[in-house]
C-alpha cells in the first residue's frame, strides 16, 4: 500500500482533474448552446411581444381597455391572420388593408388580388386605408409609432441585467428594401430578429439586431459556471490537501521511526555505561580504591540523570499533545533560572570544552509563567546550542526588553539551518539530515517543538535568525509582568 500510495496517487489525482474538467467543458458546451437557443427565443419574444403591444395601441387609440377590443386584436386567432398577412408574398400580389372604428362598429377589411397570366414581375405592394387620415399624417404616426416600439423593446433589453450592444434595422413593407440601419453580419454569435410591423399603416418593417449575444448568454449561465468552477475548485483542493496529508503521514511515519531509533540507542547509551560501571566496581573490587569508586559512582549517577531527562522529555511531549499539561503560573525572575539552567550544565560545557556567557543586566525582568517550564525551555535550547554547535565554541545568552516584550535570545556560532528548514525544526520529531543523508547528532527531534508549545501556551512565541556557517539566535519572547 506504501508503495501505491506514493507511485500513483498523485498520477491518479491528475487524470480525475483532467477527465473533471473535460467533462465539465463538454456539460457546459451543450449548456452554452441551449442556453443561446432559450436567448433567441427570449429576444424573439421581446421583439413580439412588443410589435403586438404597439400594434394593438395604434388601431385603438383611446379604446386600449376595452374588452370587446382586447378579445379580437389580442386573440392569437388574430396575430396568426396578420403574420400571415404580412408574410404572403406572391407575384404580382397586390393587397389592400382597411380599418376602420367608430363608437357604434369597427370595420376591418383585407383585400388580395393578383393576374392569373401575370406577363411582368413586379414586388408585393401593400396598401393601407384609414379613414379620415392623410398620407402625411399616417406618416408622422407611423413615425411616433416606431420610436415607442424601440423605446419599448429597449426598455425590456435593459431588463434582461446585462448591457447588450444593439440597434434596429427598418424594412419598407412592400418591397422589403433596407431603410434604414445596418443588416447584422452572419455570424454565429449575432442575433437578427423577424421582421415585424408595428403598426397596420405597412410603411416600415422592425427588426432588432445584437451583434454578440455571447456575454448575454454567459450572464444567464453565471450561477452553473461559477457552481462548476467552485465544484473543479473544491476537487482540486480536496486531492492537494489528501496528497499532502498523505505525505505528512509518510514523513511523519519516518520520523517516527527514526526517533524510535535514536531513542533506543540514546537509552542504551546511559545503561550501558552504568552496567560497565557497575561491573568493573565488582571486578577490580573498587571497594579497595574510594578514589576510583568515587569516580565511577559519578559517571553513574551522570548517566542516571541523563536517563532520567530523556524519559521526562517524552512524557511532557506526550502531555503536551494530550493537552494534560496544567501550568503552574507564578511571578519570578527570569534571569535567576537562567543561572540554575546554567548551573546544571556546567558538565556539558566542560565536556564540550565551551564557552557559555550569560550577558548580564542589573535591571530584573520578572515575568509571569511557569518556572519549571521556562527552565525546560532555556535547558532545552541551551543543550541544542552544544550539541550542534563544534568543541571550543561560544554560546551568549541574553535578555532584554522592548514594547512590553521580554526577549531572551540563545545566540551560538555553530554551522547555522538552512532557510527552508528555519520553520520545520520546530515541527515534532523533525530533525536536520546531514548532506549524507544521515543524523550525525544523536536526539529526539522533540525539543524544539516542546519549546514552541510551552511558549505559546505563555502567550509567546519563538524566532529563529540563522545563517549557513554564521551560526543561529534561537529567541524566545514573552509578555512582560508591568505593575499596575
Amino acid at each position: 500500500m506504501k508503495w501505491l500510495r506514493s507511485r500513483y496517487v498523485l498520477p491518479l489525482a491528475v487524470i480525475t482533474l483532467i477527465i473533471s474538467l473535460c467533462l465539465q467543458c463538454a456539460w457546459i458546451r451543450q449548456l452554452y448552446l441551449a442556453q443561446k437557443k432559450s436567448v433567441t427565443t427570449v429576444l424573439e419574444s421581446i421583439v413580439s411581444d412588443a410589435s403586438r403591444q404597439i400594434s394593438y395601441q395604434s388601431i385603438v387609440k383611446g379604446h386600449e381597455k376595452s374588452t370587446r377590443f382586447q378579445q379580437f386584436f389580442l386573440s392569437p386567432e388574430w396575430l396568426v391572420l396578420r403574420h400571415a398577412f404580412d408574410d404572403l408574398k406572391v407575384d404580382n400580389l397586390r393587397s389592400r388593408f382597411h380599418y376602420g372604428i367608430t363608437n357604434d362598429s369597427s370595420v376591418v377589411e383585407m383585400k388580395m388580388s393578383f393576374p392569373n397570366n401575370p406577363k411582368k414581375q413586379t414586388v408585393h405592394k401593400s396598401t393601407s386605408v384609414i379613414d379620415g387620415k392623410s398620407q402625411r399624417e399616417v406618416s408622422l404616426e407611423d413615425q411616433r409609432d416606431l420610436k415607442v416600439m424601440d423605446s419599448l423593446v429597449n426598455h425590456r433589453l435593459n431588463g434582461l441585467g446585462v448591457a447588450i450592444d444593439r440597434h434596429y434595422v427598418l424594412y419598407d413593407y412592400s418591397s422589403g428594401q433596407l431603410v434604414k440601419g445596418k443588416a447584422v453580419a452572419k455570424d454565429a454569435s449575432a442575433f437578427a430578429s423577424g421582421k415585424y410591423t408595428y403598426n397596420l399603416k405597412f410603411q416600415n418593417q422592425y427588426q432588432l439586431v445584437v451583434p454578440s449575444i455571447t456575454w448575454l448568454i454567459i450572464y444567464q449561465m453565471r450561477y452553473y459556471l461559477i457552481s462548476s468552477f467552485l465544484m473543479l475548485a473544491l476537487t482540486a483542493a480536496a486531492f492537494y490537501l489528501l496528497i499532502r496529508l498523505m505525505k505528512n503521514q509518510q514523513l511523519y511515519a519516518q520520523a517516527r521511526m527514526s526517533f524510535t531509533s535514536n531513542m533506543t540507542h540514546e537509552l542504551q547509551t546511559p545503561i550501558s555505561t552504568i552496567a560497565v560501571a557497575l561491573e568493573s566496581i565488582s571486578k577490580y573490587h573498587l571497594i579497595d580504591e574510594p578514589e576510583k569508586l568515587q569516580n565511577y559512582i559519578n559517571i553513574s549517577r551522570h548517566e542516571l540523570q541523563r536517563l532520567q531527562a530523556m524519559i521526562e522529555k517524552v512524557l511532557k511531549q506526550e502531555q503536551m499533545d494530550l493537552g494534560k499539561t496544567n501550568l503552574q503560573f507564578t511571578l519570578f525572575e527570569i534571569q535567576s533560572v537562567l543561572k540554575q539552567v546554567i548551573l546544571s550544565m556546567d558538565i556539558q560545557v566542560r565536556e564540550k570544552n565551551s564557552q557559555l556567557i550569560v550577558v548580564p543586566s542589573d535591571e530584573p525582568y520578572f515575568i509571569k509563567g511557569d518556572a519549571m517550564h521556562i527552565a525546560n525551555v532555556c535547558y532545552n535550547l541551551i543543550d541544542n546550542a552544544l550539541k550542534y554547535s563544534p568543541a571550543q565554541s561560544k554560546i551568549e545568552v541574553s535578555c532584554s526588553i522592548a514594547d512590553g516584550e521580554l526577549t531572551i535570545s540563545f545566540k551560538d556560532d555553530g554551522p547555522g539551518i538552512k532557510e527552508i528548514y528555519q520553520q520545520q525544526v520546530f515541527e515534532r520529531f523533525f530533525r536536520i539530515f546531514s548532506q549524507d543523508n544521515i543524523h550525525n547528532v544523536k536526539g529526539s527531534g522533540l525539543g524544539l517543538h516542546y519549546v514552541k508549545q510551552v511558549v505559546e501556551l505563555h502567550g509567546g512565541r519563538v524566532a529563529l535568525q540563522s545563517k549557513i556557517g554564521k551560526g543561529s539566535n534561537f529567541m524566545i519572547i514573552l509578555p512582560s509582568y508591568e505593575e499596575n
